[in-house]
This record gives C-alpha cells, structure tokens and sequence, in this order.
C-alpha cells in the first residue's frame, strides 16, 4: 500500500534546483528523474494510461492541466529533497502534492516503485480533472489502480486481507470513511475499506458503478455531489451487505 498526502501550499518551480539525469513527456505527464528513464518507459505509458481508463471506467474528463513526476536514485535523495523544498510536509515513502501550480508526484526508486507511481500518478489525474475528490474515494482509487491492470479485479492485495476481515465479522461501512478529513486519520485497514467500497463499485452491481459514475460527474459539474453512501443507498438498498456478499463470492 502506497501512502499519499495532498498539501495546500505554494510552490516555487522546483525543476530547476537538481540535476536530473533524464526528461521525458508521457501523455499528461512531465517526467525528471535522477536516473535514465529508458527502461521504464512501458511502466510510465502504464501510469499514463490510468487516464483512458478513468474516462472509460467513470467517464471521469481527462485532466485539465500537465503534473509532475519527480523520481529518485535513492531514498536519501529524495528525502533531502523533500526536506528542503516541502520542509512541513509530513514523511512518506511517496507524495502526491496539488498546491496552486500543477500536481507534482515525487517518488524514489525502490521495491515499491511501481506500485507508488500507479498510486501517487492517479490522484493527480483525478485532481487535475475535478475541483475536489473526498479523501475516502481519492485514497480508493488510487489503491485500486496502483497494480497493473491485469490485476485489478483479481490480484490485489487488499483482497486476501479483506476476505479475512469479513470472516472475522468485520463488515466495511461507507459513513465513516467519509466522516474522514485528513490523511492522518487515515489507517491501513482504511485504506483496505476504501479499495473495497471502489472495488464493490467497479465489479458489482452495475448500479453502484452508475452512482459512482454520476457523483464524479456531480463532482466535475460542480454540482454539490451529496454524501455516495445515501446516493448508493438509495440507489441499490442494503448497499453495505451487498458489498459483503459481493467479496464472499469473489474469487481471486
């Protein structure tokens, strides 16, 4: 699991103070890195593609502005980095920052760098395309793309630990992920919650894809999109159970 935070601050033009070793432009994306970028190359086409499937998945409109990938060498670097241009922000293995100017990814190359880029990547095309997205949602699909796409449905590994939950008696509700407001607030099985709730969306009924479809459009439409958990109630009654029996027939 990737760990994001979005930071309102304002931010100076950070290209010009390293030395980056490789550039590149990948559909919405500008790409610095430390390090040549010739075989990631498929992974980066991959992070971009996340946007077609957002406007074919959730008719989400593609991002209105170009954001920033920023990747390291090294965990060091990128935390000296970090420290000296975003000194307040809080650590985490990965960032996605949104401030006035466009989003800005910033990741280092480790045993998590693909799944961090496919994280990080997504918030900022969501928030490049919408004027806000609730934390529970952003933090959802983010975790939902960050696999490649082959494993979207099947091969995340949220679906093990959500399967035990459920035999545990552990049943997600929506309400209080969306009561949440601040990315500290946020746990892992949160974060397990909130992948559930877009998985359930995506692959259940189609009316919980057709809701989710319209609260983004609510969203984009700058339409006071209401509270997703009395849209799908409403929508498709005993939402909550349903996602239960949705997972319990599931098969990885």
């Amino acid at each position: 699991m990737a760990f994001s935070v979005l930071v309102a601050v304002a931010l100076s033009d950070f290209a010009r103070a390293a030395d980056w070793v490789d550039q590149c432009r990948v559909g919405p994306f500008v790409c610095r890195s430390e390090f040549g970028l010739q075989e990631y190359q498929q992974l980066l086409r991959e992070v971009a593609g996340v946007q077609q499937d957002l406007v074919d998945t959730l008719g989400v409109q593609p991002t209105r502005e170009t954001a920033e990938l920023y990747l390291f060498a090294h965990e060091s670097s990128y935390r000296r980095y970090l420290k000296a241009r975003l000194p307040t922000v809080p650590s985490r293995p990965a960032l996605f920052v949104k401030g006035n100017g466009p989003g800005r990814v910033y990741v280092y190359r480790g045993k998590e760098l693909e799944t961090n880029l496919r994280h990080e990547s997504t918030h900022a095309l969501l928030h490049g395309a919408l004027p806000m997205v609730p934390l529970w949602l952003d933090e959802g699909l983010a975790e939902y793309f960050e696999v490649p796409a082959a494993q979207r449905a099947t091969g995340n590994p949220h679906l093990k630990a959500l399967k035990w939950n459920l035999r545990l008696g552990m049943s997600p509700r929506l309400t209080p992920l969306e009561n949440k407001r601040d990315i500290s607030e946020m746990n892992a099985t949160d974060y397990r919650y909130a992948w559930a709730w877009v998985h359930f969306m995506l692959h259940g009924p189609p009316e919980a894809r057709e809701e989710l479809a319209a609260y983004l459009a609510d969203i984009q439409g700058h339409t006071p999109p209401g509270q997703l958990s009395q849209r799908l109630e409403r929508r498709l009654p005993g939402a909550e159970e349903r996602l239960v029996q949705h997972f319990k027939s599931w098969k990885r």
